[in-house]
């Protein structure tokens, strides 16, 4: 059966990981162009976590016709981790992003009033993964009612779709697959309830899935990434590749600390907003602009980076806690910024 679904070995190293094993995938030869254009334009400096990276390797090869659903905090980098295993493996990916009032005919497809007004049936994503073997992608599985993934549980196992409207079956292609992500669990929130507008799933939903937890990187990789998109400015007083470094490093480090003070602990209330990988990566922009425009001190530089990249979403108490933190890890690692 794989013979047939898959074409191609992807060497691990296209993944950042030194392994004689591989991945399998997709070369896409006869893959008309309008499919092909969905799949993933690849980053190189995106980091593999080696562990999720082996779970979703081996459902990709395995499991066809069960859904992955992957779980973690906003902003550590679920979609993106979805997005770049496919671009690696040439699958093509079709997204939706899930809301309260989602329903099956916004899955499955509609009619829709053509230019000459006549009536056509338009593909939802569902079907048009499971039409032309697309990677479907669900993001925020929660935000639609739980009775939804329900009234589609024959379709999470991989059954022909029967769309109603038009009495047409559409089969599946034996590279179709889903995707679930969330920032709950599935069948408990994430412990504080710091997500709002979310339905724990169903039992026989989740049931019916393979299950993948993402984290935040670890500090390493992180570190890493930060430091490989940092540009080339000029600084004073410092090497600029010891500069990069310490910036990252001390970027990160506040980081954690924030996350730290986000999911709080038995005795102390946690702040409102956390430093994600995706606020630290603009967080480092902003650093970058306001450390070179001279007019601003040190600190007022670092509040201004602040409130754009993250605190003017929060409120006062929590903004301050950031601040104090993020200004404690940095020191005086901006003031090496030299004007543009």
């Amino acid at each position: 059966m794989l013979n047939k679904v898959f074409d191609k070995d992807v060497a691990m190293t296209e993944f950042g990981i030194s392994s004689p094993e591989s991945v399998l995938g997709f070369t896409n030869r006869n893959v008309p162009p309008y499919i092909s254009a969905l799949i993933p334009e690849r980053n190189p400096d995106y980091v593999f976590q080696t562990q999720q990276l082996g779970i979703m390797s081996i459902w990709w090869e395995a499991a066809p016709d069960e859904p992955l659903f992957i779980s973690g905090p906003h902003g550590s980098g679920k979609t993106s981790f979805v997005n770049q295993f496919c671009a690696r493996v040439g699958a093509p990916v079709v997204s939706l992003t899930a809301r309260s009032r989602l329903d099956r005919t916004d899955l499955i497809g509609h009619y829709i009033i053509d230019k000459d007004k006549t009536m056509r049936f338009v593909d939802g994503p569902l079907t048009r993964a499971w039409r032309h073997g697309m990677v479907l992608l669900i993001n925020e599985m929660s935000a639609a009612p739980a009775d939804l993934w329900l009234s589609v549980n024959e379709l999470l196992e991989g059954a022909p779709l029967f769309i109603e409207a038009t009495g047409e079956v559409v089969k599946k292609h034996p590279r179709a697959r889903i995707v679930m992500t969330d920032n709950i669990r599935g069948m408990t929130d994430d412990g504080n309830g710091l997500y709002l507008g979310r339905h724990l799933q169903d039992p026989a939903v989740m049931d019916r899935c393979w299950k993948l937890r993402m984290e935040y990187i670890d500090e390493e990789s992180e570190t890493a990434l930060l430091e490989s998109r940092i540009p080339d400015v000029e600084v004073h007083g410092i090497e600029l590749p010891v500069w990069k470094k310490q910036f990252a490093q001390r970027l990160c480090a506040a980081a954690n600390k924030v996350r730290e003070a986000y999911f709080g602990s038995h005795d102390v209330q946690p702040i409102e907003a956390t430093i994600s990988t995706r606020v630290l990566l603009r967080l480092k922009d902003l650093l970058i602009i306001s450390g070179r425009t001279k007019e601003l001190s040190v600190k007022d530089a670092l509040n201004w980076a602040l409130r754009i990249a993250l605190t003017e979403a929060v409120d006062k108490t929590s903004a301050l806690t950031i601040q104090k933190i993020v200004e404690a890890e940095l020191g005086n690692i901006c003031s090496h910024l030299a004007a543009p």
